[in-house]
C-alpha cells in the first residue's frame, strides 16, 4: 500500500526512458534521463513530434514503457498499483 501523503515532495526521475506505443513500432523516446528537483515549477517546450506529449503520457502510466524507469519521491511509479 502506497503511503497517502506520498508525493510529500515531488522530485520526478526520468532514468533511461525508452517508449513505444505499440509491439513492432518505432521508439518514441529513447534513453531519455532527467531530474526535476522538488519545489521546480518546469516548462516543456520543442517541435511538433519531439515527445513532449508522450513525456506526458509515460509519467501518467497511459503508455507502459519498454525501458528505464520513472520515480516520483523515489517510488519508481510502475510498481504502483492502479487499479
Amino acid at each position: 500500500m502506497q503511503d497517502p501523503k506520498w508525493p510529500a515532495h515531488g522530485a520526478i526521475k526520468f532514468h533511461n526512458v525508452s517508449l513505444r506505443y505499440r509491439p513492432n513500432t518505432e521508439i518514441c523516446l529513447r534513453n531519455l534521463t532527467f531530474d526535476v528537483e522538488p519545489g521546480l515549477k518546469v516548462g516543456v517546450v520543442g517541435r511538433t513530434g519531439a515527445g513532449k506529449s508522450t513525456m506526458s503520457l509515460a509519467l501518467s502510466r497511459i503508455v507502459e514503457l519498454c525501458g528505464g524507469h520513472i520515480k516520483i519521491d523515489d517510488v519508481m511509479i510502475s510498481e504502483i498499483d492502479i487499479n
